[in-house]
């Protein structure tokens, strides 16, 4: 995302590789039973469709429980089970069901089912809602591969210094953002004189600035609803939902100007820089380390895609380049002209 000289290029590649996230894209239709309906009829549509383990019970549109179809036969086949049982409703014999909203991040819907289940109890299914209303079911199963599906794709698009998700999950981030009209905010973090500090120091520590900055931004987002990728060499991208983040990147300049020194050997924290050559080959003074964080807030009605907000945070973190030593620049402008 970046076309700054010290940088690897100009912004962060663009890839199209979306995944489902939500427990949407687990729905299976199976057709509901009312509460009314009799043991009986139950046990002849059981007997008739042998691949049927789970009804759900709906009473209008409104899931009210769940028939499985062990616990039932078991039951229902038991001595006297059919004549106790075959005209009762099967609202006698429903389990509470585990209900999840279609829009549930799948993440999510793993930790509500995993807080539901224990030693003795398993959730293979769970009802799927839309405000209330029965879509279908979901499977454990089906859950499970899609979760790993998406931590496979996350590993794959993590870059390998810091661990850090890279160009895919960025813009795919934004992508959902701008697509929901939901309002966030992106900072462009980038480090000012790393390359001379490389080119003194070496790639080693290099790396282990690098990586501190990931720790650092880590550090002081709101985990429950921000998003921090590295894009690369000394470029970070975080994406605020909390409305806190400029406090959160004044602190994040903060530490990192009281962090900065220990990089450094005496003479040089000193001296306040190290002696390096610049692009022409000019042995010149450079000061030591900064991070210029520039910030844009996105409108999502004026913003077309992530490229647009790309070239929105890129100018913005230029602007902040501008300014001498850790600096922070808030672009007002909220779309491309």
């Amino acid at each position: 995302m970046s076309d700054d000289p010290e940088a690897s290029g100009d912004r962060y590649s663009v890839h199209s590789t979306q995944l489902p996230k939500t427990v949407a894209a687990l729905i299976t239709h199976v057709a509901p039973i009312a509460p009314s309906i009799t043991v009986a009829a139950v046990s002849e549509l059981f007997l008739k469709k042998l691949q049927l383990y789970y009804l759900p019970i709906v009473d209008g549109d409104s899931p009210v429980g769940m028939v499985y179809r062990l616990d039932f036969m078991n039951i229902f086949l038991s001595r006297y089970g059919r004549e106790l049982y075959s005209r009762k409703p099967i609202a006698a014999f429903m389990a509470e069901p585990l209900l999840i909203e279609q829009d549930t991040p799948l993440e999510d819907a793993s930790r509500l089912i995993t807080r539901r289940m224990d030693k003795r109890f398993e959730l293979p299914a769970f009802i799927i809602t839309q405000q209330g209303h029965y879509r279908g079911l979901g499977w454990m199963m089906d859950l499970l591969e899609k979760i790993t599906d998406l931590r496979v794709q996350s590993a794959r698009y993590a870059n390998p210094l810091t661990l850090l998700p890279g160009n895919v999950p960025i813009d795919e981030r934004i992508s959902d953002l701008l697509k929901a009209g939901q309002p966030f905010a992106v900072a462009y973090c980038d480090l000012d004189h790393f390359k001379p500090y490389n080119d003194v120091y070496g790639y080693e520590r290099g790396d282990r600035i690098i990586q501190q900055v990931g720790k650092l931004l880590s550090a002081h987002i709101d985990q429950a609803c921000d998003f921090i990728g590295h894009i690369g060499g000394d470029d970070f991208i975080v994406i605020f939902l909390s409305h806190d983040w400029r406090a959160r990147c004044e602190a994040v300049l903060q530490e990192f100007g009281r962090l900065v020194p220990d990089y450094y050997h005496a003479a040089d924290r000193e001296r306040g820089g190290i002696q390096s050559k610049d692009r022409q080959g000019k042995t010149v003074f450079f000061p030591l380390l900064s991070l210029s964080i520039g910030v844009t807030q996105p409108d999502p009605a004026r913003c077309r895609s992530h490229h647009d907000v790309a070239m929105l945070a890129t100018e913005s973190k230029h602007q902040a380049k501008r300014q001498p030593g850790n600096s922070l620049f808030v672009d007002l402008r909220r779309g491309m002209s």
